[in-house]
């Protein structure tokens, strides 16, 4: 009960984190080009969160059927809420084993050819060429700290919660633009140059 009792108060406590300012930058670059994840205390609230909820889930799943947990709870319940609880522990571990595999909760990773958006769910791959206007709000889904990539095809990809990869996420905003106003220093992305342009804010910040 500790266990899925704290879970939900970790991931809030992981979205608190870059709410204060608390994120870090955290880049990485080679010849693919330049990736920013999110930053270290984000992460481990998020991870510690998550198999706290997995620990604990499969011991209630396990033994609150049979009534060898000392709580609570109604006979229908030990039958009807193992139920409930099982598919969210599975997806928590299909979304751990992810993270796992991929080195991190989530990242995006400027490219040359275009940007990768990972979050722990899936990725996706957006073509700078397919991308009409950027701006940092949308309709279509709630969200937080934004940035939306309008596509050619009136559909958007959104990049959600970019004050997890660098504090306020506003540099993150104006990166993403200059790269994509600026096709000839896309090249920057493959080496050190584009990190030390976000660590210093180097960036084309147009008035809209």
């Amino acid at each position: 009960m500790i266990g899925i009792t704290i879970s939900p108060l970790l991931i809030v406590a992981s979205l608190l984190v870059p709410l204060f300012g608390g994120s870090t930058v955290r880049t990485t670059f080679d010849g693919s080009g330049t990736t920013l994840r999110p930053g270290r205390w984000f992460c481990i609230f998020c991870y510690v969160g998550m198999v706290s909820f997995i620990v604990s889930g499969l011991l209630f799943v396990r033994f609150a059927p049979t009534g060898a947990l000392d709580i609570p709870i109604s006979r229908g319940m030990r039958i009807f809420s193992p139920m409930l609880i099982a598919p969210a522990v599975v997806i928590s571990i299909l979304g751990v084993v992810n993270a796992w595999r991929r080195g991190g909760i989530g990242y995006v990773k400027l490219t040359p050819a275009g940007i990768d958006v990972a979050n722990i769910v899936a990725t996706k791959y957006v073509e700078w060429a397919d991308i009409v206007e950027i701006d940092d709000s949308t309709e279509t889904k709630r969200t937080r700290k934004a940035i939306v990539l309008r596509l050619c095809d009136d559909a958007e990809e959104i990049i959600d919660g970019a004050d997890i990869y660098v504090p306020r996420g506003t540099a993150l905003y104006w990166m993403v633009r200059h790269y994509w106003r600026h096709p000839s220093d896309r090249g920057e992305l493959t080496d050190s140059r584009a990190v030390d342009r976000l660590r210093s804010e180097d960036f084309d910040v147009e008035v809209r």
